[in-house]
């Protein structure tokens, strides 16, 4: 049977992946979905920067919901749905996106656009999640009558 982790194990595995798939809604109310690097505070605030005439940047003007998924193979999935707001502190979102540079050097094989951002107008957001869990990658049966999913209580 898969196990269940704790809010702490479930924040040091996305503090050491630093890629996600992101999910928006468009303004013509299709979906829209995305890889982009990540950072994430102790509170599980998570960061991620694009550029401010992106599509990405575009969607979250008229809707700033957001549905995250992390995952290392054989490892663990974490699944997220929270809401967006630009980082409005320059300097804050300065050291964000020199924190999601770092990150992609640990990346291989991948040559993200955030190193590309700078010089150009780009917006740092923030997400405040309304619900998280994660999923025990590690059992070769991940079929269960009930959910195998660990639910974290962000309140």
């Amino acid at each position: 049977m898969p196990r269940s982790y704790s809010g702490k194990e479930i924040l040091n595995f996305l503090k050491k992946t630093s890629l996600m798939s992101a999910a928006f809604v468009r303004d013509d109310d299709k979906p829209l979905s995305t890889i982009l690097l990540f950072a994430i505070d102790d509170d599980f605030t998570l960061y991620f920067a694009t550029l401010k005439e992106s599509y990405k940047a575009k969607a979250l003007e008229e809707n700033n919901n957001i549905s995250i998924s992390v995952w290392s193979q054989k490892e663990m999935l974490v699944q997220a749905n929270g809401i967006v707001e630009q980082e409005t502190d320059a300097e804050r979102a300065e050291i964000i996106v020199d924190k999601l540079a770092d990150s992609a050097v640990e990346l291989d094989d991948f040559w993200p656009p955030v190193l590309q951002i700078k010089g150009h107008e780009y917006a740092v957001y923030k997400v405040k999640f309304n619900w998280l869990h994660a999923l025990d990658l590690t059992s070769t049966n991940l079929v269960e009558k009930n959910s195998l999913f660990t639910e974290v209580d962000l309140k």
